[in-house]
């Protein structure tokens, strides 16, 4: 139900964008103007897809979504009767379009964290394709409608359908009643500063999400080239109607079909990073054709490549983005992969919009394509990981003072672990003390250090500190089985009579 609503939404979402561009470009504007609607369209993701990815780790799913459709129904309505009465400039139809990216950035981020909630993890890859099919299958349909409407009425038709078609996800959410996840902690609700800066922590000291991070910032800074320039050849150096346009996109969705149809056998013989590099040829060389010989033969492979790269790099990152993270930061986590999206991409646009300006489109896409293919190189240093974290959280362990005998917001908090190492086990202890140091960071340390005692050598203490007491007790809600395996490991290399010897130290009041 959900997948079918959030369907037919995107249909009209797509046939906004045609129609916008559209618009646009029968306006008397540069080319600048008409790449300036995919930077409105994506440079939302990079001001609001981190809020409000942390907002929804905080906050129901549910209610979040709703709120945010509602909204998106109504600025969609606005510019359906701006547009019937004839009341459009070039400036309120950038302004209309930031607002509906606006709204699309807030409501991404909670809306593939709740992918999870509708099929297992074994599935998840699955499901994952299936929502990005959801997004790029309709720009097959949304453009060809979209076309065929505009070329009948104009684009207020469109702009119409736009704001009905979210009245449909709005009932599916409002009678949603999604499952409640399983060991929910007992500890109040972060504030959002604190999930804020938790999340960007997170991140920081996890190299494989920072990888995704870079890697996804440089494969859609410059294929956005693609977006930016697309209707500007086909509208205006190609003299296509709003018909041809829309066949134009709908060949792009026959593309991302055709890619969505591949993934899984892809996923079966590559891994991501091969998945990204395949995407990255598959979509640079026919944009190389096109930038030296432009005709509707080299138009024609970029759209179906342009579908079918798309899909597979998009999924990749998101899929390579949410299997590294637990479940307490995966919004966030998605947040930031649509930040970087959304960043690049708007970014990209406004520069590969003014090269068209002063130095013609075929230059400014052989620029950008040629960029694109120099970041296989890349792909050995910092190549996507292929792991899976199991995000089951474990059993507590205990915590040697009692839970409720420190007000939780007194802080900051030192703890030290006194452990006894032999000699002999002395360089693996440290090492895996390196990826606990990680572990404790990601999860809420912003102090970590290991000390020598100088006159016994087997003497270690592990000292870290955390903003509050509630703190502490939520980096034991967050330790998953795989990172409490290297806890475990580390205790069972000490040696003595009795477990190492914790200490908990707070500030007290000044």
């Amino acid at each position: 139900m959900m997948w079918i609503a959030m369907t037919i939404s995107n249909v009209g979402t797509w046939m906004t964008e045609i129609g916008t561009t559209w618009l646009m470009a029968s306006m008397p504007t540069s080319d600048l103007y008409i790449a300036l609607i995919q930077t409105a369209i994506t440079l939302p993701f990079l001001f609001l897809a981190y809020p409000s990815g942390t907002l929804a780790d905080l906050i129901d799913h549910r209610r979040m979504l709703l709120g945010l459709h509602i909204a998106l129904f109504l600025t969609a309505s606005g510019l359906a009767i701006s547009t019937y009465f004839d009341a459009v400039t070039p400036l309120s139809l950038l302004l209309f379009t930031f607002a509906l990216g606006a709204g699309n950035a807030m409501m991404r981020p909670a809306w593939a964290a709740s992918v999870p909630d509708f099929a297992p993890r074994a599935q998840l890859p699955n499901a994952i394709t299936l929502n990005t099919l959801s997004t790029n299958v309709t720009r097959a349909i949304g453009p060809a409608i979209g076309g065929f409407i505009i070329f009948q009425s104009g684009p207020t038709g469109v702009f119409i359908f736009n704001a009905v078609s979210f009245t449909g996800l709005i009932v599916a959410l409002a009678i949603w009643k999604p499952k409640k996840p399983d060991n929910q902690s007992a500890l109040p609700v972060e504030r959002f500063m604190g999930a804020f800066k938790a999340g960007l922590r997170y991140t920081r000291n996890v190299r494989s999400l920072r990888i995704v991070l870079f890697r996804s910032a440089m494969f859609f800074f410059f294929a956005s080239v693609s977006w930016a320039l697309l209707p500007i050849i086909v509208i205006r150096e190609m003299n296509m109607g709003a018909q041809s346009f829309g066949i134009s996109m709908a060949v792009v969705g026959l593309g991302t079909i055709l890619g969505a149809f591949l993934l899984p056998r892809f996923h079966r013989l590559l891994t991501r990073n091969q998945i990204i590099s395949l995407s990255t040829v598959i979509l640079s060389l026919p944009l190389v054709l096109l930038a030296y010989k432009p005709n509707l033969y080299t138009l024609g492979l970029t759209l179906v490549a342009l579908g079918c790269a798309w899909i597979s790099s998009f999924s990749s990152f998101i899929l390579s983005a949410q299997m590294v993270v637990p479940n307490w930061v995966r919004a966030r986590t998605i947040s930031l992969v649509m930040l970087t999206f959304g960043g690049s991409m708007g970014f990209g646009s406004l520069v590969w919009g003014s090269l068209s300006d002063h130095y013609g489109s075929s230059i400014s896409i052989f620029i950008a394509s040629t960029g694109l293919l120099l970041t296989l190189l890349l792909s050995r240093r910092f190549a996507i990981a292929n792991d899976s974290l199991d995000p089951s959280p474990t059993t507590q362990w205990p915590i040697a003072i009692d839970e409720d005998s420190v007000p939780g917001d007194r802080g900051p908090v030192l703890v030290s672990i006194q452990y006894c190492i032999p000699q002999d086990k002395t360089d693996e202890f440290l090492s895996l003390m390196k990826k606990l140091r990680d572990i404790r960071k990601r999860n809420g340390a912003y102090f970590w250090q290991i000390f020598h005692d100088a006159n016994d050598h087997q003497l270690f203490s592990e000292v870290y500190m955390s903003e509050s007491w509630f703190e502490v007790l939520r980096q034991r809600d967050r330790m998953t089985y795989s990172e409490m395996s290297i806890r475990d490991q580390v205790m069972a290399m000490h040696v003595g009579e009795k477990a190492p010897a914790t200490s908990i130290q707070i500030a007290g009041k000044a």
